[in-house]
């Protein structure tokens, strides 16, 4: 009996020994592999950004980071370093490369020092690149790293800017942008971070809103706000319960000395005007609501005519 016990104990025994060491067997290569895969990731990620750091060094040519950002020569030099082939892989590819670069050199990662410096920008530049920057922030929940980075909202950047003046070199818009940013000039505003506004924009020439308030349901006539500006920067930034009823009085004959006079000492054409319209649900439908959104977008944006709230 004895004997049996033991000869069966043995025999489970070494059978508990055999699944331990199915079970590790199984389950050690599936640990190794799920590490390896890390090790591989971490590696890959290394050897991008070992790939990009030495693309900057090579194709940098003294320059800043900042100059490969907004200057489109020396970008596509820099990433023609990297990766050859870039072009075939996508604007999504182009601005994650190029946001990893600033990530780098923020981190300071970079070795090669800047020595040159690309040419300043053109003086009457800043007003027309603020407000295009606005207007495409506005419109997109960026940074405006990333409206630098991407190249459809840098087109976009662009067409704001043609849709005030036209043959505005695309390189004194972003360098505009970049030392706009730098100041803190363009910090979102802090009204417009903590609400959703269901808001929709619309820009008109003060010519072209003649003719649509002339139309019948062409501008709404629900509560909003609307920026008045130029070449030189912002003019006007008003709120309305009925912005068709508030913008016909604007363009007939203000009753704001200061805009009306400018308004007949410049062409219409020259003059554009931002409307933000609000949905029937959106909480600036409250007057106080859009009073505080007027009064801070007054304060960020300094338009000349109006009395400061």
């Amino acid at each position: 009996m004895k004997l049996a016990c033991s000869n069966a104990l043995s025999r489970c025994g070494h059978g508990i020994v055999m699944l331990f060491f199915v079970v590790v067997v199984a389950v050690a290569p599936a640990a190794a592999i799920a590490g390896t895969e890390n090790v591989i990731a971490i590696e890959m990620d290394r050897a991008a950004d070992a790939d990009i750091v030495s693309a900057y060094v090579t194709a940098a040519d003294g320059f800043s980071v900042d100059e490969i950002m907004i200057d489109d020569a020396r970008r596509e030099a820099w990433l023609d370093v990297v990766e050859p082939s870039w072009r075939t892989l996508g604007d999504d590819w182009q601005t994650q490369t190029l946001l990893r670069l600033l990530s780098l050199r923020k981190a300071g990662k970079l070795p090669a020092q800047s020595t040159r410096r690309g040419r300043p920008e053109e003086s009457n530049v800043a007003p027309i690149a603020e407000i295009a920057a606005r207007s495409v922030l506005d419109r997109h929940p960026v940074s405006s790293d990333v409206m630098l980075c991407d190249p459809r909202l840098r087109a976009e950047l662009q067409q704001a800017v043609a849709s005030i003046v036209n043959d505005i070199d695309p390189y004194d818009v972003r360098k505009s942008v970049l030392r706009l940013r730098k100041t803190r000039k363009l910090v979102p505003e802090l009204v417009l971070r903590v609400a959703e506004w269901d808001r929709v924009i619309e820009t008109f020439t003060v010519a072209e809103l003649e003719t649509a308030l002339a139309e019948q349901n062409r501008i709404s006539e629900s509560a909003g706000v609307y920026l008045f500006r130029d070449a030189s920067g912002y003019l006007y930034i008003g709120e309305a319960v009925n912005l068709h009823q508030r913008l016909s009085q604007h363009v007939s004959e203000s009753d704001r000395l200061g805009l009306r006079q400018y308004l007949e000492s410049v062409a219409k054409g020259s003059v554009t005007v931002e409307i933000h319209r609000f949905g029937p649900k959106s909480p600036a439908n409250s007057l106080t609501i859009r009073r505080a959104y007027e009064s801070e977008l007054i304060r960020s944006r300094q338009p000349k005519l109006n009395v400061r709230p």
